[in-house]
C-alpha cells in the first residue's frame, strides 16, 4: 500500500478547517486544508494506493481481501477527520462504488463506521464537476476556454468550460477497468495482439463523438495517471506533455513484452501495474481529441470537494442553484413551492427542534421541486417527478440525496410506497409526513396559517392537534387528514388528529 502523507509547515490558525476524501477506483486520496486570505492551505495530504476496481467481480460483488485493504487505509486516514464538525468534512465514493451498487453495502457502513462520516455515491457528472472545480482553483492566467481531463482507475471524466463548466462528461474507462479488460495477462505484446494497441483503439472508440471537447481550448489534465506519463517525459517535473512526446513514449512501451516489463525513468513503481492502461487511454485521447499539448494542474477532485465545502459554509451551496435551476426548467409554480416549504418546515420544527441542517435542506428541496412532474402529466405528476429527480444530473448531490428526494416526491400524496433500503437510503417518515402534511393543508395553492396546529411524535407514531374551529373552516382539509391517518394505518404506522 502506497503512503504519501505530507503536513504544512505553516502556523496553524483559528481558520475554519475541512477534510475531503476521495474513494477512488485506483486509489484513495485525503486532503485536509483551511482558508486564509481566502487562499486553500494544505494541512494534510494522504494517499493508499488500494485498487478497489480490482476486487470487483462480474456480479459486483466487493472481494473480501480488497474490502479489507481498503477499510486498512481508511483506519489510517480516520484520525484526521474524526475532529471536524460533519458539515466540514465530505467522503466521495467514484466509479466503482458507482458500479457495486447495493453490493457493497457491508463495505460502505464498516467505512462509515471507522470514518464516522457519511460517504456519499457519486455521480460521473457530479465527479466531473467537482475536478473542474479542484483546477479552476489553481487556474493562473487570463480567463478562457479550457478542456479539463483526469483519468480514473474506472472512469475518465472530461469537462470544456471556462469560469464555470459547460460540458461534463464522464466516459467508462479508467487505468484499472482497462488494465483488467487488456493487461489481465499481464502481457502487453502476445505475438498475436498488441494489448497496448488494442487497449488505445478502445479508447478512441468511446470518446468518437467528443472530439469537440478541445477544440480552440487549452487542454489541462489531472491526477494520477495524467501525473505519472508526465514525469515520466519531463524528468520527474509535471511540465506539459506534448504530442510527439507522448506519441514516442507510447511507442516505446507497446514494445514491452509485459507489463512487469516496463522501466521508465521516474515511474512510481506502484503505478507499473496499471501504467500501460492508463497511457493506452491518455494516448486514445490526445489522438482522437487532436490534443498538441496538454497542461498539468496539480489540483484535482479533492480541491475541488474543498472548495465546495467551504462555498456552502458561506451559503453558496450548488445544490441550492440546481435546485433553482430545475425549478426554472420544470416551469414550477413557485409560489405554491414556498409555501408548502415554510409548512412542511413549520411542522417538522415542532415535530424535531433539533433536527440536522441537512434535514431541512433536504425537506425544504422537496417541497421546491414536488410538482416538477406536472410540467410533463397531471395524471402521474409524482411518479415522472421522482424519476427526474432520481436520474438527472444535479450538480452538488450525491445519489443517495437523489434517491431520498425522489422518494419524497413519490410519496407527497396517496399510498405510501414500500422501497428497499439500503445504504445511504434510508426513508425518513418525520419528513415525509411534515411534507404530505403540508400538501394536504395546501391542496388548493392558497396561503393558509397553520397557528394552533402542532405536530408531535407519541411512541412509535404521531399526534396532530388541530383546533376545532379551524378544521370546521376548512371541512376538506380535515376529509383529507383523516384518509391520511388511514395512509399511515397501512403502513402500521398510527397518526392521531385530536383538538387541543
Amino acid at each position: 500500500m502506497t503512503t504519501e502523507p505530507t503536513t504544512a509547515t505553516a502556523q496553524e490558525g483559528p481558520n475554519e478547517r475541512y477534510a475531503a476524501l476521495d474513494l477512488g477506483s485506483n486509489s484513495f486520496h485525503l486532503l485536509l486544508a483551511e482558508f486564509r486570505d481566502q487562499r486553500m492551505v494544505r494541512l494534510h495530504t494522504d494517499r493508499a494506493m488500494v485498487r478497489l476496481a480490482e476486487g470487483l467481480d462480474a456480479e459486483r460483488n466487493l472481494d473480501p481481501v480488497v474490502a479489507e485493504r481498503a477499510l486498512e487505509a481508511l483506519r489510517r486516514f480516520a484520525p484526521v477527520i474524526q475532529d471536524l464538525p460533519l458539515d466540514s468534512v465530505r467522503v466521495v465514493g467514484t466509479n466503482t462504488l458507482r458500479a457495486a451498487s447495493t453490493r457493497a453495502d457491508g463495505f460502505l457502513e464498516s467505512a462509515e463506521a471507522i470514518l464516522g462520516a457519511p460517504i456519499e455515491i457519486i455521480s460521473g457528472i457530479e465527479e466531473a464537476r467537482l475536478i473542474y472545480s479542484g483546477v479552476m482553483a489553481a487556474a493562473v492566467g487570463p480567463t478562457r476556454l479550457r478542456c479539463v481531463i483526469d483519468i480514473g482507475g474506472g472512469s475518465t471524466e472530461l469537462v470544456r468550460g471556462v469560469e464555470t463548466p459547460r460540458q461534463l462528461q464522464s466516459v467508462g474507462m479508467g487505468c484499472v477497468a482497462f488494465n483488467r479488460r487488456f493487461f489481465d495477462s499481464g502481457k502487453i505484446d502476445n505475438g498475436k495482439h498488441n494489448n497496448f494497441v488494442r487497449a488505445r483503439r478502445a479508447a478512441q472508440a468511446e470518446l468518437q463523438e467528443l472530439q469537440h471537447m478541445a477544440d480552440d481550448a487549452l487542454v489541462v489534465g489531472a491526477s494520477g495517471t495524467v501525473k505519472s506519463v508526465a514525469r515520466v517525459l519531463n524528468d520527474g517535473e509535471l511540465l506539459p506533455i506534448l504530442r510527439e512526446d507522448i506519441d514516442a513514449l507510447a511507442d516505446k512501451v507497446a514494445r514491452f513484452k509485459t507489463v512487469d516489463a516496463i522501466e521508465l525513468p521516474h515511474l512510481d513503481p506502484e503505478r507499473r501495474p496499471v501504467f500501460a492502461a492508463g497511457l493506452a487511454i491518455l494516448h486514445g485521447i490526445f489522438r482522437e481529441l487532436d490534443i498538441q499539448e496538454m497542461h498539468i494542474s496539480p489540483y484535482a477532485i479533492r480541491e475541488g470537494i474543498v472548495h465546495d465545502l467551504a462555498g456552502r459554509a458561506a451559503g453558496g451551496d450548488r445544490r441550492a442553484d440546481t435546485v433553482a435551476n430545475l425549478m426554472e426548467r420544470g416551469e414550477i409554480d413557485r409560489e405554491q413551492a414556498r409555501r408548502v416549504a415554510h409548512t412542511a418546515l413549520q411542522f417538522f420544527g415542532q415535530l424535531n427542534p433539533h433536527a440536522l441542517l441537512g434535514q431541512r435542506r433536504l425537506l425544504q428541496w422537496a417541497a421546491d421541486l414536488h410538482e416538477i412532474g406536472l410540467s410533463l402529466s397531471h395524471s402521474s405528476f409524482r411518479k415522472l417527478g421522482a424519476y427526474m429527480i432520481e436520474h438527472a444530473d444535479m450538480a452538488g448531490f450525491s445519489k443517495s440525496e437523489q434517491e431520498n428526494l425522489a422518494y419524497l416526491v413519490r410519496n407527497q400524496r396517496g399510498d405510501i410506497k414500500s422501497v428497499q433500503e439500503h445504504y445511504g437510503f434510508h426513508p425518513n417518515n418525520d419528513l415525509l409526513l411534515c411534507l404530505r402534511l403540508a400538501c394536504i393543508v395546501h391542496r388548493d395553492h392558497v396561503d393558509r396559517a397553520i397557528d394552533g396546529l402542532h405536530l408531535s411524535a407519541e411512541g412509535p407514531g404521531y399526534r396532530l392537534q388541530a383546533p376545532g374551529d379551524w378544521l370546521y373552516q376548512f371541512p376538506a382539509i380535515e376529509d383529507l387528514l383523516y384518509m391520511e391517518i388511514d395512509c399511515w394505518e397501512s403502513k402500521n404506522i398510527k397518526l392521531t388528529l385530536s383538538s387541543p
